[in-house]
């Protein structure tokens, strides 16, 4: 009954199936010990590659995740909770891993560019390319010390076990490496490493999704439906706002004349949301591409998890899937994608929580903390949903006002930025941080 009770109070919240226990979700009491078994030999298994990945280049500024981690508090449930007549299958797929620091979450509808050089890297951008559909996992880690036995200790990594499923959208060849673009697009469990040189390779599965009625675990009722479509139209709205913000703030009605008479540069909405030339502002290491216009088309795109990269293995579940074979973008080109309610609801909860432009280094380190409670599978929709709401309710606000300041003092929107005048130009439209 005990147990019962708790899956009763997590069912919407994990969106698990019944008498599973996700690995990494807390207060399950199933299989409660598996988890931090496999995050022990996943740590033991990584310390040879702990200096590759911390050395490892990255940009120069990035989220900051603190300890004060917000935590949604717990909520009622007045749903039905749904139990499966028969055992859940799951589908394991290995698939080929990055590793990035714990405050560089990639939530499903979020992008980075990544200018891989290194050998491995590249060796492990030729499996995504012709053996796994274009996809990877992009797992977070920190750092623990590891007791040797003899009183002594060595660094080595613990590994998220919730992971990003991500897409790659656009390989640039350089003359060192090559520059790659990469779209999250669902959430993954990783279950076990199985290698770890030249790069990991680990053993997933997919993590559920919302169906038209709930998910296989919990159908929520008509008054949290109702609250969810609430909440949805409330981040829609609010996304929408901040884009037309951002277009007031940071374009220019008109274009300058410099001193020398020559037609100064122009900004224009257009032009501030290109990401056509996205690869060329990444010079080494990687950034995210926080570009709110972009999220928003991802909301409306096809749902890409992994179950459609096993299903594209067939019944040689090890056969090899190249990229451009695998065309996830067809049912765009078909007009073949449509979201119910509820799925269009999930898709926004993770594509919200985007950088801003003009963000505080506190707006930042709060953000980090809201995509590592959107990662996890310990809460779900409607807590994310309420996150948005928060989030996306500061930014509005804040972009506001600098708007007002804007049209009070003229000038671009550089002349209405920070307290030394400037504008924080590298908060996440075109280049992102």
């Amino acid at each position: 009954a005990r147990v019962m009770a708790v899956i009763f109070s997590r069912a919407m919240a994990t969106a698990a199936p019944v008498g599973r226990s996700i690995p990494g979700a807390r207060r399950l009491p199933a299989r409660s010990g598996a988890p931090r078994a496999a995050a022990a030999r996943t740590r033991d298994t990584l310390l040879a590659t702990t200096k590759n990945v911390r050395n490892r280049g990255r940009s120069a500024t990035r989220l900051a995740a603190t300890a004060d981690d917000i935590d949604p508090p717990p909520r009622d449930y007045t749903g039905e909770l749904r139990l499966p007549t028969e055992p859940v299958v799951e589908n394991v797929v290995v698939l080929p891993a990055m590793l990035f620091p714990q405050d560089e979450v990639l939530l499903p509808g979020s992008t980075q560019v990544l200018h891989l050089y290194e050998a491995r890297f590249l060796a492990l951008l030729d499996e995504v390319i012709e053996k796994s559909g274009g996809l990877f996992a992009h797992i977070t880690f920190d750092t623990s010390d590891v007791d040797n036995g003899d009183g002594s200790s060595r660094v080595g990594l613990r590994l998220n076990p919730v992971a990003s499923l991500v897409r790659v959208e656009e390989i640039v060849r350089e003359d060192v490496g090559a520059k790659v673009v990469i779209v999250g697009e669902s959430r993954v469990a990783m279950i076990d490493v199985v290698e770890s040189e030249p790069y990991v390779r680990a053993k997933c599965v997919a993590i559920p999704t919302m169906g038209a009625d709930g998910t296989l675990a919990y159908k929520p009722s008509d008054e949290e439906t109702a609250e969810v479509e609430a909440l949805t139209e409330f981040i829609a709205t609010a996304m929408d706002d901040i884009v037309r913000l951002v277009d007031r703030l940071l374009t220019d009605a008109t274009s300058e004349t410099n001193a020398d008479g020559d037609p100064g540069s122009t900004t224009t909405a257009d032009s501030l949301w290109d990401l056509s030339n996205i690869t060329s502002e990444i010079e080494w290491g990687h950034a995210e591409v926080g570009n709110l216009r972009r999220a928003m088309g991802w909301v409306e795109g096809p749902q890409i998890g992994l179950d459609d990269l096993w299903e594209k293995k067939g019944q040689e579940k090890n056969a090899p899937v190249q990229m451009d074979a695998a065309n996830w973008l067809k049912p765009v080109s078909d007009e073949k994608v449509t979201h119910s309610e509820l799925q269009r609801a999930e898709r926004l909860s993770f594509a919200c929580l985007q950088v801003a432009p003009t963000s505080s280094d506190s707006d930042l380190r709060k953000l980090a903390s809201c995509r590592k409670v959107a990662l996890s599978t310990s809460y779900g929709l409607m807590d994310r949903l309420k996150l948005g709401q928060i989030v996306l309710d500061e930014q509005r606000n804040a972009l506001r006002a600098k708007v007002a300041l804007k049209s009070v003092f003229g000038g671009s929107g550089a002349s209405a930025g920070n307290e030394n005048g400037a504008m924080d130009m590298d908060g996440g439209v075109g280049g992102g941080r």
